[in-house]
């Protein structure tokens, strides 16, 4: 009986001390798990609370390439741009600020300047794709006499540093370089006026005709931009292709609404979309509440089947090819969510246009009379319906 009782004591000692084994090892390995958790957090904290920008060393003072830097853009183009016009190279923002200080910037009669502005992260854009290229160098070819600025990283950053300094702290943080690429068009179209214009845009027939750019005089416009193909996505208006007179007021609302809508922590670590806090979300929303009077009637949006025809890849006077760069997912393990994110705002996207030909469509078929302003649409853009059709298929009509 001794010897069962001493070899039972023996095993539950033995079971005891394994039993303790294991989980003082199960705790190590916890412990070891929490405290990387905690490094990798801390250390995801750092980063995320740095500030993203990074230029190059710049001058104080002013822009960072001298006046004398040019790209010549003449021979991108498959249409003839004559190489001694001063569309046909692109121009630095210090010659730009040559130019305007000297008062030697050409301005239409609508008070807009003959300027388009494009942003690239560096100046190596003879390295970029010819697409890019052809659709940069088709506004030299569409407007010759019109100034063409080359924006970089760096310059863009000064802008800020120049002409609204108190704003570098949100600039600085948002998580995405598209982000400071939208919010910087909005500052280039305050402070210099002109066309702003993504390097995805291409220009077809002009943008200075009296339904762009030099409307009639008894015009209130004085800040153009592309409306929305599709207001339920992106808002009433789209900042991919934006112009305006220098100083207008518009711009103010916009930076306000701006830091309003800053970048948080969170964006910072898992990205967020921009249409809202920098794309045309912003710029929709800055004109929506403006209250109405003479700011708000300035500015005007320009008609997307004909300045931005993207649903279809036509338009008469320049077409957005959408090549769709604007996601601003950051942190690499998690940029797979926040893609899934902008490509499930993709695929809810049905033309505005489209779907306002199929109402008009239907009401024609049933015998219906459309209103005076819907028959007039129905009558210039109907023949676009089966082209619609044939690339966004039938949808469901809310």
């Amino acid at each position: 009986t001794t010897t069962t009782t001493t070899d039972s004591t023996t095993t539950n000692s033995t079971r005891r001390t394994q039993s303790e084994r294991k989980v003082g090892g199960m705790s190590k390995k916890l412990l070891i798990i929490i405290m990387t958790s905690c490094a990798v957090g801390l250390v995801l904290l750092k980063w995320a609370t740095k500030p993203s920008s990074s230029s190059p060393s710049s001058p104080s003072g002013g822009y960072c390439y001298s006046a004398d830097k040019s790209v010549d853009i003449s021979s991108w183009s498959d249409r003839n741009i004559p190489k001694d016009a001063i569309g046909a190279k692109y121009i630095t923002p210090t010659k730009l600020e040559e130019l305007r200080k000297s008062d030697k910037i050409p301005t239409l009669e609508s008070g807009v300047p003959k300027i388009i502005h494009q942003t690239w992260p560096n100046w190596k854009i003879e390295e970029s794709s010819p697409e890019y290229k052809q659709w940069s160098s088709s506004w030299g070819a569409c407007h010759p006499d019109w100034l063409h600025v080359l924006w970089d990283d760096c310059d863009i950053r000064k802008l800020f540093q120049i002409h609204l300094p108190e704003f570098l702290e949100v600039f600085d943080n948002y998580p995405n370089p598209v982000q400071r690429a939208d919010i910087f068009r909005c500052l280039v179209g305050k402070v210099y006026g002109g066309a702003y214009v993504d390097m995805d845009y291409e220009c077809t027939g002009g943008i200075d005709g009296p339904t762009g750019l030099n409307p009639p005089a008894s015009s209130q416009c004085k800040v153009f931009v592309v409306s929305s193909p599709d207001p339920e996505h992106d808002g009433v208006l789209q900042n991919a292709f934006m112009a305006s007179v220098p100083q207008h007021p518009y711009w103010d609302e916009v930076f306000k609404l701006a830091v309003e809508r800053r970048t948080t922590l969170n964006g910072r670590i898992f990205g967020e979309i921009p249409i809202h806090n920098t794309g045309p979300g912003l710029v929709s929303d800055a004109y929506l509440r403006l209250p109405e009077g003479d700011v708000k009637a300035a500015v005007c949006g320009l008609n997307a089947t004909e300045f931005s025809g993207q649903a279809l890849g036509i338009a008469p006077y320049a077409v957005h090819r959408n090549a769709g760069s604007w996601c601003a997912c950051r942190f690499p393990a998690i940029n797979f969510i926040c893609w899934n994110k902008c490509r499930g705002k993709m695929k809810k996207y049905i033309p505005s246009m489209y779907r306002d030909l199929t109402r008009h469509k239907k009401k024609v078929e049933s015998g219906e009379k459309l209103s005076p302003e819907d028959q007039v649409t129905w009558n210039l853009y109907s023949h676009l319906w089966q082209g619609y059709y044939d690339k966004y298929g039938e949808f469901e009509d809310a």
